[in-house]
């Protein structure tokens, strides 16, 4: 069976990017991301839900190559033989392999890149194992009759393609060859397989033995080559050389007579020169810069005549007219060209501004949302600290409170108010309101705390003390954070 068919190679394409110049950018793709064909190949396209099939006249810019999102090599050669093999039963221990041959031909591409057709001889095998009473062809008949047995499975093969044709998703199966081998037929081939896979190796590794050493041997030469050249290069060096000593010595000395020469030449020129000058500025002095002057100087000294005169005259006022003409016409196309010019030129300088503009305009509106998410986010982090911390003074209030209400149900239970002038509903009216004070963050807290309330309980009995009524209880904490009230005789420390 062939390799890779029929699909014989698939790309998956990301986004196309821009490319060109500045003036002429296009979305395109590279044209190594078109896959190569071959005479018998063409490529299909994944556009969306469509498969658009190709035979390779689509350029990289084509708005089916740039919207693709794959790409396949389908494989259109025409009754491409592939080999399926499965084994069957006999009446003794050994089974028959009975090899099938199929032709397959691909007469719709997209549908086979549609259906994912990938392994044709798994289809096929399916198909073969499909037939009804294909196995139980040989069940009857013994190892050695084979030849009985393909011609069954055959016949059979033959009826049920004629009757049900293999149904391959945009491909056309023809049934061919049937072969059936016994085990030691396949055995044989088997290792005919092997022996053949073995000789191709030998051969190959001969080849590259042989080519190694062609390639050693080529390099020895191509060093004595290069060495023989480089002694070549050597001799004709030393002769170049010589040469060129010699070229430059004959060459001094014609340069040395050439100089004689032609400053002598010069002498001469320079004389004949001066003469010239002399008369073109008598000559100048007479007629001046007029060619109509130098016409009429001419006609005078004979060299023309009237007619010529007239002819020159004429001719110089048409081309006067026409080199007029033609100057202005210059004058207008310099103009127009300047003013198309500063026309492109400003064109481009706006459009560049307006890029700018656009750029600057997207980055200031990018840094105030995220200026914006910032403070956003910010003001939801100070919202939550606040209310964390609002959640937790409520909660410490609540446990001051509740602490409170506990001492003074102690303290009454107890009789500490009894030897006091303080009056004790004063005191329990206190517990129940926490009064909150602002602070300089803007936060409210709970003024005071039990401490100072159990000190401003406590004030009654000191000044009794002052007084003479005789000792109060001392309020204290005991090792585990209760109300230390006294002894079990805080009646006789009362004074009852």
């Amino acid at each position: 069976m062939a390799e890779n068919y029929p699909l014989v190679e698939q790309r998956e394409y990301g986004r196309a990017g821009k490319r060109g110049g500045f003036l002429g950018r296009r979305v395109a793709r590279d044209d190594d991301e078109l896959p190569r064909l071959a005479a018998h190949h063409v490529r299909v396209f994944r556009v969306g839900a469509e498969y658009i099939e190709d035979h390779g006249q689509l350029r990289p810019d084509d708005p089916t190559v740039v919207g693709a999102g794959s790409v396949t090599v389908v494989d259109r050669r025409v009754e491409v033989p592939v080999v399926v093999e499965t084994r069957i039963p006999s009446a003794e221990a050994g089974d028959f392999t009975v090899r099938t041959t199929f032709y397959c031909t691909v007469t719709d591409p997209c549908t086979v890149v549609r259906d994912g057709v990938t392994d044709v001889e798994a289809l096929l095998l399916g198909y073969l194992r499909a037939v009804p009473g294909l196995v139980e062809d040989g069940s009857d008949r013994p190892i050695v009759d084979s030849l009985a047995v393909r011609d069954r499975i055959d016949a059979r093969l033959t009826a049920y393609h004629e009757m049900r044709p293999a149904m391959l998703s945009g491909l056309r199966a023809r049934h061919g060859i049937v072969e059936v081998l016994t085990p030691k037929e396949l055995a044989d081939a088997l290792a005919k397989e092997d022996d053949d896979r073995r000789k191709l190796e030998w051969t190959r590794e001969r080849e590259e033995r042989e080519q190694e050493a062609a390639l050693r041997r080529a390099l020895l030469e191509t060093e004595l080559e290069i060495k023989r050249e480089e002694l070549r290069n050597t001799s004709a060096l030393h002769k170049e050389r010589n040469r060129q000593e010699e070229e430059r010595q004959r060459s001094r000395f014609e340069h040395d007579t050439d100089a004689e020469q032609q400053e002598h030449e010069l002498v001469q020129q320079d004389q004949r020169n001066r003469f010239t000058r002399a008369q073109l500025v008598e000559d100048f002095q007479l007629i001046g810069a007029d060619p109509s002057a130098a016409d009429f100087q001419a006609w005078r000294n004979g060299d023309i005549t009237s007619d010529e005169l007239a002819q020159r005259l004429d001719r110089r006022r048409q081309a006067d007219r026409e080199a007029e003409v033609q100057r202005r016409s210059f004058d207008r196309e310099d103009e127009r060209w300047k003013v198309e010019r500063d026309d492109r030129r400003h064109e481009l300088t706006r459009a560049e501004e307006r890029e700018d503009t656009a750029d600057r305009r997207r980055e200031a509106a990018r840094r105030w949302d995220l200026g914006h998410e910032d403070g956003l986010r910010r003001r939801q982090e100070e919202r939550a600290d606040t209310e964390r911390l609002q959640r937790d003074e409520r909660d410490w209030a609540k446990d001051v409170l509740t602490v409170k209400a506990n001492l003074s149900r102690q303290a009454i239970d107890r009789g500490l108010f009894d030897s006091t002038i303080r009056d004790a509903g004063e005191f329990i009216n206190g517990v129940g309101d926490v009064p909150y004070k602002q602070r300089a963050d803007g936060r409210e807290v709970p003024q005071g705390d039990v401490q100072g309330e159990l000190e401003g309980a406590s004030e009654p009995t000191e000044r009794a003390e002052r007084t003479g009524r005789g000792g109060g209880p001392d309020i204290d904490y005991d090792d585990n954070g209760d109300l230390d009230l006294g002894g079990t005789d805080s009646e006789a420390s009362l004074g009852h």
